[in-house]
């Protein structure tokens, strides 16, 4: 785990991204970041916003996995790093995964987004 976390624009407008549920846009930004200092913070956070993303076009296979790794990748930056409350993300994850029936694929239905809690970080 990095001692250090990043702390620029780019990081900010992802975090912007985020908390306006413009995943996409949080994704590629925190992409961005990732470029720059690739850590299991940024790894976990596009995950994060990879999978509300996909959530939101009606896929769930995909999100489901990325979920289990984001939780992995940002457990270890509990309960606080860069100023994000990360006890309420890895909740925040957790509460997600319980939306997503086991026995759901994608191609099976879908869940709908209002229904999906949201966060800000």
């Amino acid at each position: 785990m990095p001692a250090t976390a990043p702390s620029n624009e780019t990081f900010a407008q992802a975090v912007a991204h985020f908390n306006a549920e413009a995943y996409r846009d949080a994704l590629l930004a925190f992409e961005q970041c990732w470029f720059s200092e690739r850590n299991d913070f940024l790894r976990g956070l596009l995950q994060l916003s990879n999978a509300l993303n996909q959530l939101r076009l009606g896929l769930i296979t995909g999100p489901r996995r990325t979920l289990a790794s984001a939780a992995r990748l940002l457990a270890p930056y509990e309960p606080q790093h860069t100023g994000l409350d990360m006890a309420a993300v890895c909740a925040y994850i957790a509460e997600l995964r319980a939306c997503i029936p086991a026995d759901l694929e994608s191609n099976q239905g879908r869940i709908e987004w209002a229904s999906i809690p949201r966060l800000r970080l």
